[in-house]
């Protein structure tokens, strides 16, 4: 069960987001258009031979006034997160960002913070996909419709590094489904898991029977990296890209943009489109 604090904090989150959305609804009606990430590129191996997960995730943003550069990692005690999908809906409240981070402070294991995510953003999200609906039909349409937000738990769990991907998609009614993807010991039933733009790493994958037993370090890069070179104009350098090993330590093998602190980063923008 959610623990009242973490009610109470995903409605302050949301209440926040709403009023400043207001406020820059009356300076610019541009902000109130909705942020996507579908055109990030998010890549999570699992190296069970080694006990450590690996992910990377470009940092382009797309916005009114040209591109910028955003971290898609976010960083918590005992919970490492990546993310795509719908960032922020300014009318609703939705911010994905601030819904992990609350997800992120519930006491338990990785599945529970999760699951947490799944409980406290449903709603929100419902929400926000009505909103967009029924104010841009075609936008929904092209850019959300049958296209989930997802994120990724990575961490330790029951003692071993585990990769846990939960997700939210609307289909073309305006249908809320919850998705739930695990790979956890002992049978990691997936090598990784790629987020937003996929496509190039897909065929690659397909042609190269053998790709697990690369590096992942240095195959979460080169897949990136791929999806960059194909869609320059929607994903960018530079790549943030860390490790957690068996014990959960995080070791940043390359920030990227998530250098700087997240909360001194506007979070009106555009992600890919």
């Amino acid at each position: 069960m959610i623990s009242k604090h973490i009610h109470e904090r995903a409605a302050q989150l949301s209440s926040a987001t709403r009023t400043a959305g207001g406020v820059s609804l009356l300076l610019g009606c541009l902000l109130a258009i909705p942020s996507r990430l579908e055109a990030t590129s998010v890549v999570a191996l699992i190296d069970p031979a080694k006990d450590r997960v690996v992910i990377a995730a470009d940092c382009r943003v797309n916005r009114s006034h040209g591109a910028v550069e955003k971290c898609k990692i976010i960083e918590e005690p005992d919970c490492v997160v990546a993310i795509a999908g719908l960032y922020e809906e300014a009318t609703t409240g939705f911010h994905l960002r601030q819904l992990v981070h609350a997800a992120c402070q519930q006491v338990g294991d990785l599945r529970e913070k999760a699951e947490t995510f799944l409980r406290i953003s449903q709603a929100p999200f419902e929400r926000a996909v009505k909103s967009i609906r029924e104010a841009q039909p075609d936008s929904f349409a092209k850019t959300m419709a049958n296209k989930p937000t997802e994120v990724v738990f990575a961490g330790i769990q029951d003692g071993h590094v585990a990769l846990i991907v939960r997700g939210l998609v609307a289909d073309s009614k305006g249908k809320v489904s919850v998705e739930r993807f695990e790979s956890i010991a002992p049978s990691y039933a997936r090598a990784g898991y790629f987020l937003g733009l996929n496509g190039h790493i897909r065929a690659h994958v397909k042609s190269h029977p053998g790709w697990a037993k690369e590096d992942p370090a240095k195959l979460a890069r080169q897949f990136v990296e791929m999806e960059m070179a194909a869609h320059p104009d929607l994903a960018g350098p530079p790549i943030s890209e860390l490790q957690i090993d068996k014990n959960g330590h995080v070791h940043w093998l390359d920030k990227g943009a998530c250098e700087s602190p997240e909360g001194e980063r506007t979070t009106h923008e555009t992600i890919g489109n």
